[in-house]
């Protein structure tokens, strides 16, 4: 179970209305008093129900439902409502045994938490670095909704082939390539993304970037950077080689869905 004690901020707002500040759908909410499987001060209330300071709301919680994979975690963040994580490099995020998903689920049954596995956005397979799960509903959909909205900052370190010469930003449509399976291509009838760049460090052969993504594209800097002709050293896909790759989400600042605190995460540098 979860728990929300009600202060100033949310005195007087129906039920229902609390809800909607996380961004709950109205089947989402629906199915919370279908099932009971939401209470206030331990009792259950109708969604009109107006609350009152002090008040304490308990949402029961789904249970794990994926196979837990035993994993050394390494955890930038933790409390209550957030787990922040270290992603793996070679791992998928969900849909794979050994996925982080699966890791997650080991280390919350580990905590004593038969908690469901809520990651709130993803990474790809080769990228490292900073992921988040949310450890009950108000707080996925809170992070979905400012998510999809872009109002989070998040930072990426990335290394490409060539020397960059200076910052720069790319402002250039994303869409499937509908010859490929799993690749994307610059097109003007794909989405609009918009990626800026400045760079840390470069030689003749290679740069360091710090990449700032104002969109959410699918493959984003990957096509971009290789769009100005410097991709990324040993992507699998779009500049094949025998190592690495080198993306690795770096910072992320937010906006903590109930401390209301501006939270910035940093994940350790790892060459």
């Amino acid at each position: 179970m979860m728990n929300y004690k009600i202060n100033n901020e949310f005195v007087n707002l129906t039920l229902n209305d609390f809800l909607k500040e996380y961004h709950l759908g109205n089947s989402q909410i629906y199915k919370l008093f279908l099932n009971s499987a939401i209470k206030v001060n331990g009792q259950d209330k109708t969604k009109d129900y107006k609350l009152q300071l002090g008040d304490l709301i308990t949402i029961i919680q789904q249970e794990n439902d994926i196979t837990p994979y035993n994993y050394q975690l390494s955890i930038i963040y933790e409390d209550d409502y957030l787990l922040i994580i270290d992603k793996p490099y070679g791992y998928t995020i969900h849909g794979e045994f050994n996925s982080c998903d699966n890791m997650v689920a080991a280390y919350y049954l580990s905590k004593g938490l038969n908690i469901k596995v809520r990651h709130v956005h993803r990474l790809d397979r080769e990228t490292t670095g900073i992921l988040i799960y949310a450890k009950d509903i108000l707080t996925e959909t809170y992070f979905n909704y400012h998510l999809d909205k872009h109002d989070f900052i998040r930072l990426y370190l990335a290394k490409v082939q060539g020397e960059v010469k200076t910052a720069g930003v790319i402002e250039k449509n994303i869409g499937k390539n509908r010859h490929k399976n799993n690749e994307y291509i610059i097109t003007k009838n794909g989405k609009y993304a918009k990626t800026y760049y400045q760079v840390l460090s470069k030689n003749k052969k290679e740069s360091l970037l710090l990449v700032k993504l104002e969109t959410g594209r699918t493959h984003q800097i990957r096509v971009h950077l290789k769009s100005i002709g410097h991709p990324l050293i040993n992507d699998p896909i779009y500049n094949p080689g025998l190592g690495k790759m080198y993306l690795r989400s770096y910072e992320f600042t937010f906006v903590h869905p109930f401390t209301k605190k501006t939270i910035n995460i940093e994940a350790k540098y790892a060459k």
